[in-house]
């Protein structure tokens, strides 16, 4: 636990950097799409879910980030992450393997959420 204490700034700034990327879903719904989940949404409707998704996921990262520099925000801020990456990672595993292209980034997720657990209950 006093590991994750002591390097949860760049804890915070690496998972906020990666869970950030996913705003390139905004511009290019399609690409990322299909390289995260092996498969994409048709139509406006799909794009639409899928730039929202994008958006509302990039958010995250960046309030992550957030985070990081300010000690006041982290702990709702990291709560609400959590919550999202179980919730992510849960839906994931319980597809079974009609969702397995998207397996690798669950159990980054679901890592995340462990790691930020720890930090809490132990802070």
């Amino acid at each position: 636990m006093a590991f994750i204490a002591d390097h949860i700034f760049w804890i915070l700034l690496v998972s906020g950097v990666v869970t950030s990327s996913m705003l390139v879903a905004v511009i290019a719904p399609r690409l990322v799409f299909q390289q995260f989940f092996g498969t994409v949404l048709d139509g406006a409707l799909g794009n639409a879910i899928m730039r929202n998704w994008g958006l509302v996921i990039g958010m995250s990262g960046l309030l992550l980030i957030y985070a990081a520099y300010d000690e006041t925000v982290r702990t709702p801020i990291m709560l609400f992450s959590i919550v999202g990456k179980l919730f992510f990672s849960l839906q994931i595993f319980a597809a079974g393997s009609t969702l397995k292209a998207a397996r690798g980034g669950a159990i980054i997720d679901l890592v995340i959420a462990v790691v930020f657990c720890a930090y809490l209950v132990g802070n």
